[in-house]
């Protein structure tokens, strides 16, 4: 298959206004709701007085811990079945209204009390009490190989510092939203998820209902990144109960404030990192991660899992810790784990090639991985080699050393780091409809939060068929269709080509078969070997001889063919050995002389991630990705007040996110790799572009002012002081 760059299939939809979100929903009768939070970190929700509320104009209904009684128990419904309270903001009761200004005044009317206990509403107050978990993410939390005690104490150089990496907060465009209604034993629910069969189970094993019953719709999402799942479930019940009650359809949509605290954050991590080098050779690395949790729930990144994979060294020791605090919990946000922790190990990287001496390309050169360090096992494909010498080609890294150092009022530095994430995918059911005029219908219920999930899952079955795009209908996002994957871990498009090019393989073999079993026609005992597909015709290549696909259609399946097709998700425990996404990311950044402002001047990458089906989709993806890298490195932070355990400046007047002033120039490499032992030779894109460029920019830092800045996200404040005399340099 060729790559193609077909613009967004729902990309007129979207700038007409003619894509309809979930929340844009509006059945009649709808209710609007909102959610009472509590005032307090740690404690117990004593009662709730709602004398007063049913006077309001508009009021409807009141859910409570009472209401979800009628619940079943489990991981989604603890935060609402019980009366305990975790952390500050947590929900405690939903009020349902007429319209969301009544919904809002009703709600002041409810009256809460509560019963305090002292909060862990910071990290280090409870070091001590950290947990190791037994797993993070799908990989072991501790591992050891070889002797690292010895291999450091022998080293010729180590290297040993302690890296930090504040909370960020997932703030998609699109809030979290549902408009949920019931019709008599089933249950209709338009959510903004990630994961519309997730969803749907979840719902059923919360209300104990077949799934049959539920009808889960998420057609258009304006983004996701990891938050858009399971901590929304509860709130998103809640709403149900409330159209339950009130025979209503009810509408409940998250604040930005409450982005904050209710749909997950990225972890805090303090990571203590030693690497030690003979010769130029990694010979230990350790890599001891803590990390924050909430108090009722764990979860951890697999911050520490790159550190074993990424570079070839015998001796490595890993492990994960985890403190919980009475603070929002931790779910994963885009590049989980192999953000933070690359931060670490390439900042590692940058200070060990300046003490060897050594260029800090060609210190990642020396030590390049040739094959899984875990297993043994040789890679299925790895292009990292590759991404270093076109990366450094284009962004011009050997000439570095002779460009100016100033440029007006900024002193200029440059950096480079390495980023990689695995290829995986889920299991997927696909159906594509051929009707008679030659036109595409293909559906799967997977969802598209932005990422170019529509355009993919056409262009596959286009170009299988040779059907132009433009007689392509793409229907997804609706758990009456095939079961699709969720929106995640960058596996969608690879999950998703072999269900679908499983289902074109059996059409185009229908209509081969139909085509030369015709002895009148054209292509009358051709073979199917002998036969493309291109044009909306189906060609032989030996004679040149050729029919139209809605000839043979109308001649011998006028009503259309249908097939479908499925595919298997990885095999985890060969993981490592089916290959990994790899890139090199350089940066040009400046640093203002006088007032220690960081900009990112320009940012070239080269990523290897498999065949890239759709360039242009691909690199927005990238793009989307070192942006997102970018607010991670300079300017996103979620602050705690220390006594209260409230989020300090819940809005993005005081949450900094990069914006369009902030944008560099962006050089984007891709190199196509040819890996049969991955269907399609698909890989995931969308994680490798958030991670690595932390550590670049770091290292940039560095370069320009002397300083190295082993925490994230860097401000102004740390490129100020004698240390950081920039006007000298």
């Amino acid at each position: 298959m060729n790559a193609h760059s077909h613009a967004r299939y729902e990309a007129l939809l979207k700038v007409t206004g003619q894509a309809r979100f979930e929340g844009e929903i509006a059945p009649a009768g709808l209710l609007h709701a909102t959610l009472i939070e509590a005032p307090i970190a740690c404690g117990e929700l004593v009662s709730v007085d709602a004398v007063e509320a049913p006077t309001r104009p508009g009021f409807a209904t009141l859910v409570t811990h009472d209401d979800s009684a009628s619940l079943k128990s489990s991981a989604a419904t603890t935060l609402i079945r019980e009366t305990a309270i975790h952390f500050h903001g947590q929900p405690v009761a939903l009020v349902a209204a007429s319209t969301l200004a009544e919904a809002h005044d009703a709600a002041r009317a409810v009256r809460i009390a509560t019963a305090a206990r002292p909060a862990v509403t910071q990290m280090d107050q409870a070091l001590g009490a950290a947990i190791a978990p037994e797993m993070v993410g799908r990989f072991p939390a501790a591992t050891r190989r070889g002797d690292v005690a010895t291999a450091l104490g022998e080293a010729e150089l180590v290297i040993r510092n302690r890296y930090s990496t504040q909370v960020n907060n997932h703030h998609p465009m699109e809030p979290h939203v549902v408009v949920c209604w019931w019709e008599g034993p089933k249950a209709v629910v338009h959510t903004s998820t990630q994961a519309i069969f997730a969803t749907r189970a979840t719902i059923a094993q919360a209300f104990d209902m077949p799934p049959r019953n539920i009808r889960v719709l998420a057609r258009f999402l304006g983004g996701g990144f990891g938050c858009k799942g399971q901590l929304w479930w509860p709130w998103m019940f809640w709403a149900m109960l409330a159209s339950r009650k009130t025979g209503r359809p009810v509408r409940l949509e998250l604040s930005r404030a409450q982005m904050f605290t209710l749909v997950g954050r990225r972890q805090q991590t303090e990571q203590d990192l030693a690497l030690g080098f003979a010769n130029g050779r990694l010979t230990a690395i350790t890599h001891d991660v803590v990390a924050q949790t909430s108090a009722h729930t764990d979860y951890s990144d697999s911050t520490a899992v790159y550190s074993r994979l990424l570079y070839a060294c015998p001796n490595v020791s890993t492990t994960h810790r985890l403190v919980r605090t009475n603070e929002p919990q931790p779910v994963p946000m885009r590049a989980p784990g192999t953000a933070p922790g690359t931060f670490a190990l390439e900042s590692a990287m940058d200070e060990a090639a300046e003490r060897l001496g050594l260029d800090p390309l060609d210190l990642r050169v020396k030590n390049f991985a040739d094959h899984d360090q875990e297993t043994g096992r040789p890679w299925s494909s790895n292009s990292l080699l590759s991404c270093y010498r076109v990366g450094a080609e284009r962004f011009g890294w050997a000439d570095r050393q002779k460009r100016k150092k100033r440029d007006g009022r900024w002193t200029i530095g440059f950096g480079m780091a390495t980023t990689l994430y695995p290829a995986i995918r889920q299991a997927c059911r696909a159906r594509v409809r051929l009707n008679g005029d030659a036109s595409l219908v293909v559906q799967c219920g997977t969802q598209d939060m932005g990422s170019g999930t529509y355009t993919a899952l056409g262009q596959i079955a286009a170009d299988a068929l040779g059907i132009p795009m433009a007689k392509v209908t793409v229907e997804l996002g609706d758990t009456w269709l095939p079961d699709g994957p969720f929106s995640g871990g960058s596996q969608v498009t690879a999950s998703i080509f072999p269900a679908v090019q499983s289902a074109t393989a059996q059409l185009r073999a229908m209509l081969a078969s139909m085509a030369a079993s015709d002895a009148n026609g054209p292509l009358g005992g051709k073979t199917s070997d002998d036969l493309d597909f291109e044009g909306e015709l189906i060609r032989s290549r030996s004679s040149n001889a050729a029919e139209r696909l809605s000839d043979v259609l109308a001649r011998t399946a006028p009503d259309g063919l249908v097939a479908e097709g499925e595919s298997a998700a990885t095999d985890h425990p060969k993981l490592a050995a089916t290959g990994m996404g790899h890139g090199a990311v350089f940066v040009e950044i400046g640093v203002d002389s006088a007032l220690g402002e960081i900009r990112v001047r320009r940012v070239c990458a080269a990523f290897a991630a498999g065949r890239i089906l759709n360039p242009l989709l691909a690199r927005s993806q990238y793009v989307g990705g070192l942006i997102g890298g970018i607010g991670m490195a300079l300017h996103e932070q979620t602050l705690t007040d220390r006594a209260t355990g409230c989020i300090l400046g819940k809005s993005f007047a005081d949450y900094l996110i990069p914006v369009h002033a902030d944008m560099p120039e962006f050089d984007i490499a891709m190199i196509e790799e040819d890996d049969p032992h991955l269907p399609g030779s698909v890989k995931g894109i969308g994680m490798l572009g958030s991670a690595g460029i932390q550590a670049a920019i770091a290292s940039a830092v560095h370069d320009a002012i002397g300083k190295r800045i082993r925490h994230l996200p860097i401000r102004i404040e740390d490129c100020l002081g004698p240390a950081c005399d920039t006007a000298q340099r």
